[in-house]
């Protein structure tokens, strides 16, 4: 079975939305994105996700484009705050 790819917008902190499946976001989508996240005094990532979101399953993440302040930005915390968060969202309510 092919891997489901995702293209992401993952902060620092974790949080993380799709930003498409079939085609990579524009220009436009992503500075849109950028913008909310600085908005929000964050920095991210577009990324890629390959993998189910929704399976217990671990999915591979690797970064595309930095957004916003490079300088206090750190890959392998974010991977680790988007499992935490992602498994979280995995749990049965």
């Amino acid at each position: 079975m092919p891997s489901e790819r995702r293209w992401i917008i993952l902060a620092q902190d974790g949080r993380h939305v799709t930003m498409g499946r079939a085609a990579p976001p524009t220009e436009a989508e992503v500075e849109a994105a950028a913008v909310a996240l600085a908005a929000q005094g964050l920095a991210g990532w577009l990324a890629t996700m390959d993998g189910n979101y929704w399976s217990r399953r671990r999915v591979a993440l690797a970064p595309v484009q930095m957004l916003g302040d490079g300088a206090a930005l750190d890959w392998p915390a974010a991977i680790t705050a988007f499992e935490a968060t992602r498994q979280h969202a995995l749990r049965p309510r």
